[in-house]
C-alpha cells in the first residue's frame, strides 16, 4: 500500500462529536468497517491501551472461516499478500479448536477476515489522519474520501429519536440464571473448575422504522440508524475497542473495553479484566473496596495465571511478566480491575500461533480452560457465537491487536425473518460468589444497550 493523502483533524474529547460525524460518513458513504480502538486524553481514567482508529474500505479479499478451515489457511490469508487484515474469530471457533461439540444455532460464521483496497488510520491523540491505498484502488472514490476528510460533515444527532426497541428477552430468566450459578458453584466444590464465566443472551425486536441498511433521506443524505447507534455509543460511552463490522447481512457492534492480545514487533501485551463494581457516583472508596476485595482479587489472580500459561508456549524463556496487578479503570459507570501480562514472541512463532493457542481469552471462559468451556457449553442454553471471541487487526507475523468481544451485539434476522438485535453479558464465578449479586453484575454490564435502545 502507498500513502494516498493525510490531514490533521482536531483531536480531544471536545471534538468527539465531529469525529463521530466523520466516522459516520465513512460507514454510510463508503460502507466501511471500522475499528475505533481508542480513547482521547480527556477520557481518563480509561486506559491508554490504544488510541488509533483504523477504517477499511472496499474489500479486495475475504476469508469466511468454515468448520474445515485450517490454521494454516488463516495464516496464509493474513500474511501472504502483505496487506493488513481486519476481522473476527468467534467463540464458536474456539469450541472447534478445543474439540468441543455444539449443535446450537449460530447467527454468524466461525470467523470473517477482510483485506481492503483503502485503509484510513486516525490517531486520536494527535488528530493525524492518513489514507493508504493499493495501486488498483478506485481513484474517484479516493478523491471523494479525501473531500470527506478535509471537509468533515456537519455534526448532527446520530441516534434517531423516538425509536424504542422492545424490552430485551433474555435466554435465561433471573431464576434460571441464579440456578445456573448454583450449578457452577457445585462444579467448583466438586473440583471440576475453580472459576467460570456464565453468560446470558438478550434479544430485542428491531422496529420497522429503524434502518440497518444504508438509505437515502428526503434531502438525499445517506443514513443508517444502526451506524448512528454505533456512533452514538462511541461518542457517549468511551471504551478502548469499538468495532463496526459487516458480515454478510449482519451488522455487528462491539463496545469492548478489553485487550486480549496486542503484539508490537514481537512484544506481547494482554490485559485481562476481572473484578467489577457498578456505581451511580464515583468515589475513591469504591476503588479501594474493589482492589481489596478477596473475591475479586482471587478472580483476577486466577485469570492472570491462566494468561501467563496461555502465552508462555510462544514466548521467549523468562520473558513473561505481570505489571500493574489490580489496576483499575472506569467504563460505562463501572469500575473494572485488570492486570497487564507481557512477554516476548519467540522468533519461530507468529502472532497467529500465539492467538490460536491462547484462544478464546481466559477472562471470559475461566479455568482450567478446557473443562470450564465444556461446562459452559452444557449450562448455557444459547450459543455465544461471536460474543467472547475476538476482533483482530493483523499487520504482519509479529504485529497484531485484538480485543475480547464483550459488550457486543449484532443485527440479524431470526428464523421467521423478524429483525433482532442480540447482545450478551456475563459474570465470573468463584467459590464465594453470591448468586444474586452476580445476576446484578450481569444486568449492569448489559444495561448500556438496553438503556439506549429502550428510550
Amino acid at each position: 500500500m502507498q500513502r494516498a493523502f493525510s490531514v490533521f483533524l482536531e483531536a480531544g474529547k471536545v471534538q468527539r462529536q465531529k469525529l463521530a460525524a466523520l466516522f459516520n460518513g465513512f460507514a454510510t458513504r463508503f460502507d466501511a468497517d471500522m475499528f475505533l480502538s481508542g480513547v482521547t486524553e480527556e477520557d481518563a481514567p480509561l486506559r491508554r491501551s490504544a488510541n488509533t482508529c483504523i477504517i477499511g474500505i472496499d474489500p479486495v479479499s475475504e476469508l469466511i472461516v468454515q468448520p474445515d478451515t485450517t490454521r494454516e489457511e488463516i495464516k496464509s490469508f493474513c500474511f501472504d499478500s502483505g496487506n493488513e487484515t481486519l476481522g473476527y474469530l468467534s467463540y464458536t471457533f474456539g469450541l472447534k479448536e478445543r474439540g468441543i461439540q455444539s449443535d446450537k444455532k449460530n447467527d454468524l460464521p466461525l470467523g470473517h477476515l477482510k483485506q481492503y483496497a483503502i485503509l484510513v488510520t486516525v490517531n486520536l491523540t494527535t488528530g493525524f489522519l492518513e489514507c493508504s491505498a493499493i495501486e488498483t484502488a478506485d481513484h474517484w472514490r479516493l478523491q471523494r474520501l479525501k473531500d470527506l476528510c478535509t471537509t468533515p460533515p456537519h455534526c448532527e444527532e446520530l441516534l434517531p429519536a423516538g425509536t424504542a426497541f422492545s424490552e430485551p428477552d433474555p435466554s435465561m430468566s433471573r431464576d434460571e440464571y441464579i440456578k445456573g450459578i448454583e450449578s457452577v458453584l457445585e462444579h467448583i466444590r466438586n473440583g471440576d473448575t475453580y472459576q467460570l464465566c456464565l453468560s446470558s443472551a438478550f434479544s430485542m425486536t428491531v422496529p420497522e422504522t429503524f434502518s440497518t441498511e444504508i438509505t437515502c433521506s428526503s434531502d438525499k443524505k445517506k443514513q443508517c440508524d444502526a451506524i448512528g447507534l454505533f456512533m452514538h455509543l462511541w461518542q457517549n460511552y468511551p471504551a478502548a475497542y469499538y468495532t463496526w463490522f459487516s458480515s454478510d447481512d449482519a451488522k455487528i457492534i462491539s463496545t469492548s473495553p478489553e485487550c486480549f492480545l496486542r503484539v508490537e514487533n514481537g512484544l506481547i501485551t494482554s490485559e485481562p479484566i476481572k473484578g467489577t463494581t457498578a456505581f451511580d457516583e464515583f468515589s475513591e472508596n469504591l476503588v479501594t473496596e474493589l482492589r481489596e476485595s478477596p473475591k475479586e482479587s482471587a478472580e483476577l489472580s486466577m485469570i492472570v495465571d491462566l494468561i501467563r500459561n496461555d502465552i508462555s508456549t510462544h514466548c521467549e524463556y523468562g520473558s513473561v511478566t505481570v505489571d500493574r496487578h489490580k489496576d483499575i479503570f472506569t467504563v460505562d459507570n463501572m469500575l473494572q480491575m485488570y492486570s497487564v501480562v507481557r512477554g516476548t514472541l519467540k522468533t519461530e512463532s507468529t502472532c497467529l500461533d500465539l492467538l490460536f493457542d491462547a484462544f478464546p481469552g481466559g477472562s471470559i471462559t475461566g479455568c482450567p480452560k478446557l473443562r470450564t468451556m465444556q461446562i459452559i457449553e452444557k449450562l448455557e442454553p444459547h450459543s455465544r457465537d461471536l460474543y467472547c471471541g475476538s476482533f483482530l487487526h493483523i499487520k504482519n507475523p509479529t504485529t497484531m491487536n485484538s480485543s475480547i468481544a464483550i459488550r457486543t451485539g449484532w443485527f440479524t434476522h431470526d428464523h421467521s425473518g423478524i429483525q433482532k438485535f442480540r447482545y450478551f453479558a456475563g459474570s465470573g464465578l468463584v467459590i464465594d460468589s453470591v448468586p444474586e449479586r452476580e445476576f446484578e453484575e450481569t444486568i449492569a454490564k448489559a444495561e448500556k444497550f438496553r438503556k439506549v435502545l429502550s428510550t
